[in-house]
């Protein structure tokens, strides 16, 4: 049996004319993009114009008063004349300082006197508005820089203060949503490992029974755990994005979450624009709160009519809250003293779903004994959002 010789290796194809390469790109260090100061760069600006005024002044006046020679010895004899009758001999240095030129110098000196501190002050501001911005470029969440006036470069310096704000929010966020999930993942994880080792042993039917329905009941915490997690870091970081407004019966969809809990709903027919998901997320969030915390007793649901839109309320006849935590039960992974059922993630959602309505969330002692929860949202506008 014979081989051919192999060929050539093969070449890539040459690019077509419609093809590009991206250049790779440099980052410039800021010190080397300003080359000179900015008050430097105006004052040459201004020289230049003032000496550019001076050159077209003097070639009108030249061209107004120098241009016949016969009119221009007529009125330099009429000049002296007047010079002589007020007793003013003729000097050189008086016609020089009644130059265009000399008038001209003495004007930038005046202006440059004014405009140079008022240039320098402007520039110390920049400077410091760019000492914050690379603060944050290292990683210094805390840079923040003085709102200095009410012109352009204070609001300049106001809208920095409040980006890096957010960014500080949203990275300590995360921060804290990495912690927390390590953190609560290890116990239904550390369950299902032992109901696997059971599984994974002969025993009875009922035990091995048990460790089936263990295992079961884990995945559905892990997967509940997950998603609640999943929303609120979508909901942190992508803000009135993520709403998907239409119009929403609420009446009718606290009805259907009410039914799983085999609650009674009370209150006005409502349509407003909004996020029905979301919204249905809200009342089932409050809904389980008040099942967890009264298990005894169903929760009362209301809805009320409001002229922002609606003021949705939950009550159960659960132990209720204390007042000092009236307003910590509503952050991110707070849970009450000996209440450590739940992900304490879930009121912390209700309230960022409210205020993604333009409206929000609090905490009412019940007249009976108990919690009412009053959610309060708003009719949004397809076309602009709520900012929370």
């Amino acid at each position: 049996m014979s081989s051919s010789p192999p060929g050539p290796p093969a070449t890539p194809p040459p690019l077509s004319a419609h093809a590009t390469v991206a250049a790779p790109q440099q980052t410039i260090p800021a010190d080397d993009v300003v080359r000179s100061p900015l008050w430097a760069r105006l004052g040459l600006a201004l020289a230049l114009a003032l000496l550019l005024q001076a050159v077209v002044s003097a070639v009108v006046i030249h061209w107004l008063f120098f241009s016949d020679p016969q009119q221009h010895a007529l009125r330099r004899e009429m000049f002296r004349a007047m010079m002589q009758m007020q007793g003013i001999r003729p000097s050189p240095w008086r016609h020089l300082l009644l130059s265009p030129l000399t008038t001209t110098v003495l004007t930038a000196l005046v202006v440059g006197a004014v405009t140079f501190p008022l240039m320098q002050h402007l520039t110390r501001r920049l400077q410091r508005l760019q000492l914050g911005v690379q603060a944050l470029g290292d990683l210094d969440l805390g840079a923040r820089v003085a709102v200095e006036g009410r012109d352009e470069v204070a609001a300049l310096a106001a809208a920095f203060n409040q980006a890096a704000g957010r960014i500080e929010t949203l990275v300590n966020s995360h921060k804290s949503l990495l912690a927390y999930t390590s953190h609560e993942l290890r116990t239904p994880l550390a369950r299902l490992r032992m109901a696997l080792e059971t599984l994974g042993q002969p025993q009875a039917g009922p035990t091995r029974d048990a460790a089936l329905r263990e295992a079961r009941r884990n995945l559905a915490e892990l997967d509940e755990l997950i998603g609640t997690i999943l929303l609120y870091s979508r909901l942190d970081a992508s803000g009135p994005r993520v709403l998907n407004v239409r119009e929403v019966d609420v009446l009718a969809l606290a009805a259907e979450e009410a039914s799983r809990e085999n609650a009674e709903v009370q209150g006005d027919w409502v349509r407003l624009l909004g996020d029905e998901r979301l919204l249905r997320h809200a009342i089932r969030n409050l809904l389980d709160n008040a099942r967890k915390h009264a298990p005894n007793s169903p929760p009362e649901l209301t809805v009320q009519n409001t002229p922002q839109g609606v003021r949705i309320r939950v009550c159960d006849r659960g132990p209720g809250v204390p007042a000092a935590e009236a307003e910590r039960i509503f952050e991110p992974f707070v849970r009450l003293h000996g209440r450590g059922d739940g992900s304490g993630l879930g009121l912390p959602l209700v309230r960022r779903i409210a205020r993604l309505h333009g409206g929000d969330v609090h905490y009412e002692p019940h007249p009976g004994g108990g919690a009412c929860f009053v959610l309060d949202v708003a009719s949004l506008n397809p076309a602009s959002p709520q900012r929370a």
